[in-house]
């Protein structure tokens, strides 16, 4: 890989980004560290998203063009990877903005504690509402001190759990990269962003942080992310298998296992949350039927668990099919998780499972006032 002087590869693959793309490389372009590339990586735009970026590679000769016939991102992404001449490789979505420092912050972060992953904080900007709101902290963020360096041999059981499962916050060394052949997953439509940071944090010796708000995440409506769920949701507990089939292919399944759980559990109950009535009982059938299993959520306790809630969805999930679940419901009863011994992690056949919850007593839900 030539380097030529160049410290970080911005990629940002663009389809049909029109509308917002000219904040986007504004706030890229003028970035207080000069020594950058742009990489550029249409993916078959219908608008005039093409036509924006000849326009700014007059401008700016950092400015590289790739094309590519609507692969999706993750392969957009993919392929600006391999183009990548810079130390550093950031991501970009075409609709989100960079602060102007950010790239100079997270670079001397990186130098200076020869890190294969820095991590900045965010906030969103809503689009209907044209404000900035406060970006959800992750559940671990707490890990990432001022000045100091960890990873998963620091925190193991935290590790997925300390930051978004995005690529557009965070700086990755090339070489790190390069040498652990990380790429996004291309047969998703959503969530690819998640296989490639999972991945890499199973990877990472050296991961720190930028304490401070350098990149604007645009987001729009409940609805339109509703409809996106409801369009994707079936390829969501595929990602996590492949995560999972990564982990143990690399050895660090077992090292990480705890921190696994958690993520994929936490992260599909709060996606069967979001979705509508209508695909709600196909989801929930699809972990019952097989991917519960394949994730490894069986025979797990309360004490494989940060919450109580998450530990009794995947008990749930295990016990019953939506049907049987919702019966449950609607007659006041549902499983005490904290009556879950330890023996649980060795009922690894449906059978026992079902002997063993055989004798736990439903409890009513109280009615309310």
């Amino acid at each position: 890989m030539e380097n030529c002087g160049i410290k970080i590869s911005v990629v940002i693959p663009i389809y049909n980004a029109g509308e917002y793309l000219r904040p986007a490389l504004d706030s890229v372009i003028d970035q207080t560290l000069k020594e950058i590339e742009i990489i550029c990586v249409d993916d078959g735009s219908t608008d005039d998203s093409l036509e924006i970026i000849k326009e700014y590679q007059k401008m700016d000769e950092r400015i590289r063009i790739v094309t590519e016939t609507n692969a999706g991102p993750a392969l957009a992404r993919n392929n600006g990877i391999r183009r990548a001449r810079g130390e550093y490789i950031a991501f970009l979505d075409a609709d989100d903005f960079f602060e102007l420092d950010m790239l100079e912050l997270m670079y001397n972060e990186a130098v200076a504690h020869d890190l294969d992953i820095v991590l900045a904080d965010y906030d969103t900007y809503n689009n209907h509402k044209a404000a900035f709101e406060k970006a959800v902290p992750a559940e671990h963020e707490h890990i990432y001190r001022k000045g100091e360096v960890t990873s998963k041999n620091e925190n193991p059981n935290e590790i997925f759990s300390s930051t978004n499962g995005s690529a557009w916050n965070k700086l990755f060394k090339t070489q790190f990269v390069i040498e652990k052949n990380l790429l996004f997953l291309t047969e998703v439509k959503m969530y690819e962003d998640v296989y490639f940071i999972t991945t890499a944090l199973s990877l990472a010796e050296r991961v720190g942080k930028v304490h401070k708000t350098l990149i604007h995440h645009r987001i729009y409506s409940e609805q339109a992310r509703a409809r996106l769920f409801k369009k994707y949701y079936t390829q969501i507990p595929e990602i996590y298998a492949k995560i999972k089939e990564f982990l143990m292919s690399t050895g660090m399944y077992a090292p990480l296992s705890y921190s696994f759980l958690n993520m994929s559990a936490s992260r599909c109950f709060k996606i069967y949350n979001i979705l509508g009535h209508d695909v709600k009982a196909d989801f929930w059938n699809m972990l019952h039927d097989g991917y519960a299993a394949r994730l490894g959520w069986h025979g797990r306790c309360r004490e494989d668990f940060d919450e109580g809630e998450v530990c009794e969805f995947v008990a749930s999930v295990e016990m019953y099919d939506h049907k049987q679940y919702k019966r449950r419901l609607t007659k006041g009863r549902t499983l005490e998780v904290e009556k879950i011994p330890r023996k649980l992690r060795r009922a690894k056949r449906r059978k026992k499972l079902k002997s063993f919850f055989s004798h736990l007593i439903p409890r009513r839900r109280k009615r309310a006032d």
